[in-house]
């Protein structure tokens, strides 16, 4: 096997690790990445005191400190179907792999009937194949050890569109996923900047758990703070009205799409959706995906929005695809001419 270099080693090894709670011998790891055990060694030791990696070491093997376990579930199999759809959904569609979800997913197929025990833990191991982005399962799982003992959080955070990531001082209410953005958002009291905030965890570049507890407000409601939101993002609600053609009117209605909606039917089959969002960018970013099948009356600024979005596409698609540019092929100079 050839030798990785060891950037790639370390991230394998972290990967490695992450994803076999029994770990592995040095010899097993050497023969893994194509180096000798002790650069293995050496790179253990690199992983423990420069990455924070929590390893221990037991009778030649090396494994993550196994996080505390919580008490056991006593589920029936409904309950069991509605943890594994949802951990499915969450592997299935978050833009980055977890190793825990994927051994969530195992532990759920140990437990279920054993006609569909098998699927379930293929589900697990096809999931668990997928790439592995080893800064975001730290900070991850760094997050949700702070979420669940109530400790504040140091994070560097890179914003939509930033490169540089910067400073904040956090804590963490919980974490929330979100189907348009296929992300998971950390909600929580930014310290830095005195308000509640939405942290996309996808864009935390380091987290550090603090020795401070918090308490949670006494007030605090996020179902009704979330309320308002299409996605992530909430606020004041303002009206959205959409007009839906007679082809898909039955498919709009088919769907509990937000909290605030009401559907009226039209006299020519179609329907008028309304509903009462925060942010008019998320939930334009649905409007676009029926098409012509949808007209927005209401807020006139999506309106102009789309309006001037298709007089952009009608030019751009009036004429034919413009050539890629043609390469010529270059002859290989004759011995001894000049090139």
């Amino acid at each position: 096997m050839t030798p990785q270099r060891r950037s790639v080693r370390l991230n394998r090894l972290d990967q490695l690790l992450r994803a076999r709670p029994d770990g592995y011998t040095t010899r097993e790891l050497a023969r893994l990445t194509g180096v000798s055990m002790r650069s293995v060694q050496r790179d253990l030791l690199v992983l423990q005191t420069e990455s924070g990696l929590p390893l221990t070491e037991n009778n030649g093997r090396y494994a993550l400190m196994k996080p505390e376990r919580l008490a056991p579930l006593d589920l029936n199999v409904q309950e069991a179907r509605a943890l594994m759809i949802a951990t499915r959904l969450f592997l299935r569609y978050s833009d980055e792999g977890d190793p825990f979800g994927a051994s969530a997913l195992r532990r759920l197929a140990g437990i279920m009937p054993e006609p569909v025990r098998d699927q379930v833990r293929h589900a697990a191991d096809a999931l668990e194949n997928r790439p592995l982005d080893a800064d975001f399962s730290r900070n991850l799982s760094v997050v949700t050890d702070a979420w669940a003992k109530r400790r504040s959080l140091r994070i560097a955070y890179r914003s939509a569109g930033r490169h540089r990531a910067r400073e904040s001082i956090v804590d963490p209410y919980f974490l929330e996923p979100s189907a348009p953005g296929f992300s998971t958002y950390l909600i929580a009291y930014s310290r830095t900047h005195a308000s509640i905030r939405t942290f996309k965890v996808e864009r935390i570049v380091a987290a550090e758990m603090l020795p401070q507890s918090f308490e949670l407000p006494a007030d605090l409601d996020l179902d009704a703070l979330l309320r308002s939101a299409w996605g992530i993002v909430w606020g004041e609600g303002q009206a959205v009205k959409l007009r839906f053609t007679p082809q898909v009117a039955w498919r709009v209605k088919e769907t509990h799409w937000h909290p605030s909606q009401a559907v009226e039917d039209l006299p020519d089959g179609g329907c008028l959706l309304t509903l009462s969002v925060a942010s008019a960018m998320e939930v334009g970013r649905w409007v676009r995906s029926w098409g012509d099948q949808v007209e927005v009356l209401a807020p006139a600024s999506l309106r102009q929005e789309l309006r001037e979005e298709a007089v952009r596409l009608a030019r751009q698609y009036a004429s034919p695809p413009r050539a890629e540019p043609s390469r010529r092929s270059r002859r290989p100079s004759r011995p001894g001419s000049v090139a």
